[in-house]
């Protein structure tokens, strides 16, 4: 499916690394605007950014090549309104929960990615991923069941727990469109279908912003596009299975954004099945790399 970087090459997982950082980022600054912001405001704002920065590449890309096949455009729409469910229920989860709470929820992705690459791709899975993945589950459970207990309401869960559903699938997708897609592309349709589809709940319910506010919201646009292609690289130079451990980097970004900016640690329960999840992670990248290692080498 698509080229994939050469065995002990680093760039996929360098990529999804910075991705994630990026992600991490725009989701401080969704979570500042989301009291003074609605979530389609938001995702327009940073759409018609996106749009700025990616659609002259896209556009030209197009020109050059005489427009786009059917087949790759369906399955750019279908990321693209991933992307903007993952966008809309983050927004929710973000406003309702600590962003470690949140990223609880989250943790789960990789698990799900797992699946989804062999129901989607036809990538096989070994057994030992899968008990790995048990074992994350377990540690979501413990720390999201303590969650519920007060640290923040049924919705925001839900919402985050369809944003990572959301995010998992977008990552196989992407690696379905294969090497022959833009990287501009992908970030160029999904501006546009924003725009489209969210700019007129947005028009409805606009707030004019003050000048940092701006700021703000022009950042989540350049945080979220970058974030975006780096994603779509990653997943070009390695497949979803082989780097969905990486989300987990998310976890030192949660705890040190909760702290510095909303002043909210974790609770020890939190902290500990969010521990397990990472034992977890570290466990099944651990066993994938003996699996690579014991491949023959292609002729």
């Amino acid at each position: 499916m698509g080229n994939v970087a050469p065995r002990g090459s680093l760039a996929g997982p360098a990529l999804i690394i910075l991705a994630i950082a990026l992600f991490s980022a725009n989701d401080v600054a969704m979570k500042l605007l989301s009291a003074g912001f609605g979530a389609a405001q938001v995702i327009t704002w940073r759409c018609s950014v996106g749009l700025l920065l990616m659609g002259p590449a896209a556009f030209r890309d197009w020109a050059r090549l005489g427009g786009i096949p059917v087949a790759r455009l369906r399955l750019q729409v279908l990321r693209g309104l991933l992307i903007h469910c993952s966008g809309l229920t983050f927004f929710v989860a973000f406003a309702r929960l600590p962003l470690f709470d949140a990223y609880v929820v989250f943790f789960s992705a990789p698990f799900v990615t797992l699946a989804l690459v062999g129901a989607m791709l036809g990538e096989r899975v070994s057994r030992s991923a899968w008990g790995w993945a048990a074992l994350g589950f377990a540690g979501v459970a413990l720390a999201l069941g303590h969650g519920l207990s007060g640290r923040g309401d049924a919705i925001g869960y839900l919402a985050a727990a369809t944003g990572t559903c959301s995010y998992a699938t977008l990552m196989v997708i992407t690696r379905r469109l294969g090497p022959d897609a833009r990287l501009a592309e992908g970030m160029a349709i999904p501006a546009m279908l924003g725009i489209l589809l969210i700019g007129p709940f947005a028009a409805a319910d606009w707030s004019p912003p003050s000048l940092g506010d701006a700021a703000l919201l022009s950042l989540t646009g350049a945080l979220w596009a970058l974030g975006n292609v780096s994603l779509a690289a990653s997943i070009r130079a390695a497949s979803p299975a082989r780097l969905a451990p990486y989300d987990f980097t998310a976890m030192v970004w949660a705890i040190l954004y909760d702290a510095t900016f909303f002043a909210t640690w974790p609770g020890a329960v939190e902290f500990i099945g969010a521990l397990v999840v990472v034992l977890a992670c570290l466990g099944h990248a651990r066993s994938d790399a003996r699996a690579e290692a014991a491949k023959p080498e292609p002729v």
